[in-house]
């Protein structure tokens, strides 16, 4: 009985691990939400002020150099800048950036 309840748990962990990994529209609007925050730290209120307008449409473009790998269970996120890479793993509807040399400069 104890295993039956185990296996019966990994399904549904698995399951839902599945339901949930994120699309990458998804993707998309995480990266526009990124650079919405980094522009309105910005010191020019100009440059904020463009990023909250340009803000998806950024994204939208970003999205079209992104490579995106599905695990079924999670997804990796690849974008190019030029020599740059944002890389992040998508999980449980989430995105966790591994390397950012973008946004944190």
């Amino acid at each position: 009985m104890k295993s039956l309840a185990s296996a019966l748990v990994l399904i549904a962990v698995l399951g839902l691990l599945t339901y949930t990994n994120p699309k990458m529209d998804e993707y998309d609007r995480f990266i526009s939400q990124r650079i919405i925050e980094r522009t309105r730290k910005a010191q020019d209120p100009l440059e904020g002020m463009i990023g909250s307008v340009l803000g998806s449409f950024a994204a939208k473009m970003l999205g079209r150099q992104t490579l995106r790998k599905d695990y079924l269970f999670f997804s990796t996120y690849d974008t190019a800048l030029g020599e740059k890479h944002i890389r992040s793993v998508g999980i449980l509807n989430r995105f966790f950036l591994i390397e950012d040399p973008v946004f944190h400069e």
